[in-house]
Order: structure tokens, then C-alpha cells, then sequence
């Protein structure tokens, strides 16, 4: 694996995986928010280690990288939430989105962390007992919701993130209480995105 010619396609299949992650966040953030679904499928591509296959930073020995935490602790949060989101009020409404790195200083205090961490930390919890992490929502994104695979059967925590409403959060137009727009799975694997490209612009520059 350690051959030239080896290393040098592997290079050139992160060089591909970089340029999809930045063609469709910036596709995402023009208005096409399900590009969120082909961001995961790239995601994965680089980071999932599973039973058959390896990531790509795995194959190219860079998998000890750091990687920016932007997501707020939710780990034994009592109440919903999800620490990768922002809320945004405008003149039609809530809205569901990305901070990228526009949130409040407290969001980036983390700075770096070990990828284990940040892979596995808890992202969102429902406020009954279940939850998700980084790697729940990129995997379920993609296997089960339209990343590379379609699965009706989702499983609890992540249905409830991304279909009924769990999180909670409403707002009041005219009178009447209504919910934040969008789906906030597709907002929170945007930043999710943003935390990759910019761990690996500090690693990877000459793809930048």
C-alpha cells in the first residue's frame, strides 16, 4: 500500500472527495439544501471505517488528524436539542441553519479534537433518553435517507430529529405558533461539512 504509484491515486481520490464537499456546499448554501445528502456520501467516503471498507484518510495513514468541533455539548442533556444548529428568524418565518463559523464564540472554544471525539460525540439528544452523534447522522443520511441508499425503517432518534419535530423549537407569526422551517438533519450535515473541510484545508492545503 506504501507503493508511489498507490499513494499518489489515493491523493487524487481526496483531491475529488475535497472538490465535491466544496461544490455542493456551495450548491447548499445558493438554496439547494439537499445537496446535504451528496455532503454525507462524501463524508463517508473520507471518514467511515466499517467491516468491509476503509476511510480514506484511513488508506492514506492521515486518520490522526485533528478535527474543528463547532457542536455544543448535548451529552446528558435533559432537554432537546441539537448542538450543531442555529435558529434564525426573517420576515417569513424560523429557519433551521448552518452557523459555519458565524455562531457565537462560545461554539469554537473547543477548537481541535482527536477524530474518535469528534466523531462520537453526542450531536443531538430528543429529551427522551435517545440521541445521535456525528456519526449516526452522517451514516443514517447516507444509508437510510438518500445519501447512497433509501431505507423507510429509520430508526427512532434520528426520525424524530429529522420528522417530527423533536427538537421542539416554534416561533409566533401572527398569533399563531408554527415550526422552524426545513429539516434540521440537512442543516447540521452542512456543518458537519464545513468542520471537515476546514480540518482538512489545515492538513491539505494544496487542495485549497
Amino acid at each position: 500500500m506504501d507503493i508511489p504509484e498507490f499513494q499518489e491515486e489515493l491523493r487524487e481520490h481526496l483531491g475529488d472527495q475535497i472538490y465535491f464537499l466544496m461544490e455542493s456546499t456551495s450548491a447548499y448554501d445558493k438554496g439547494s439544501t439537499r445537496e446535504a445528502k451528496r455532503l454525507a456520501l462524501a463524508i463517508r467516503i473520507l471518514l467511515n471505517d466499517g467491516k468491509r471498507s476503509k476511510s480514506l484518510l484511513t488508506l492514506l495513514k492521515k486518520k490522526d488528524i485533528l478535527f474543528l468541533d463547532t457542536s455544543y455539548d448535548e451529552e446528558g442533556n435533559q432537554v432537546a436539542g441539537c448542538g450543531l444548529l442555529m435558529t434564525v428568524f426573517m420576515s417569513n418565518g424560523g429557519e433551521y441553519v448552518a452557523p459555519l463559523g458565524n455562531g457565537a464564540p462560545m461554539r469554537y472554544q473547543n477548537g481541535k479534537i482527536p477524530f474518535e471525539q469528534w466523531w462520537g460525540k453526542t450531536i443531538f439528544v430528543n429529551g427522551r433518553g435517545g440521541s445521535l452523534t456525528r456519526r449516526d447522522l452522517v451514516l443514517t443520511v447516507c444509508d437510510k435517507d438518500g445519501g447512497a441508499h433509501v431505507d423507510l425503517k429509520l430508526d427512532n432518534p434520528y426520525r424524530d430529529f429529522s420528522r417530527a419535530n423533536s427538537l421542539g423549537w416554534k416561533f409566533q407569526k401572527d398569533a399563531v405558533e408554527q415550526n422552524f422551517a426545513g429539516r434540521p438533519q440537512l442543516a447540521s450535515i452542512r456543518q458537519v461539512a464545513y468542520e471537515v473541510l476546514k480540518s482538512l484545508e489545515d492538513e491539505f492545503p494544496e487542495y485549497f
